[in-house]
């Protein structure tokens, strides 16, 4: 099977009070991410519920662990004011999704079956 994209789906809920913050750290990851060459989706949509899911896709497991470690500073605020509910992360089978997903609280990996 050819190499395939990461996907990741992100569930995020902003803290009480703390929707400016999130909002501001998430603006702040949308732009970055646009810079970064691996980095091929990055989008946050908002959540009848308040929450907000983050979808990612990236060239390969290199590009999504080099977002982390570009966008580290930005993450540690958004994980300041936020809780992350729940991580999908989507992959091939040569990609490794379960321990990539072991990194998130909440992870879970889905490899491609076919």
């Amino acid at each position: 099977m050819e190499g395939m994209s990461i996907y990741l789906r992100v569930e995020i809920t902003p803290h009480d009070g703390k929707q400016a913050e999130f909002e501001t750290a998430a603006k702040a990851l949308v732009a970055q991410a646009a810079d970064e060459p691996g980095t091929l989706t990055y989008r946050v949509f908002a959540g009848a519920s308040g929450g907000y899911t983050f979808i990612e896709e990236y060239v390969d497991a290199a590009a999504s662990a080099e977002h982390g470690k570009t966008g580290r500073e930005l993450l540690a605020q958004l994980g300041a004011v936020a809780t992350i509910d729940r991580v999908d992360v989507y992959g091939g089978p040569e990609d490794n999704v379960e321990k990539m997903a072991k990194v998130f609280p909440n992870g879970t990996g889905h490899t491609q079956a076919f």
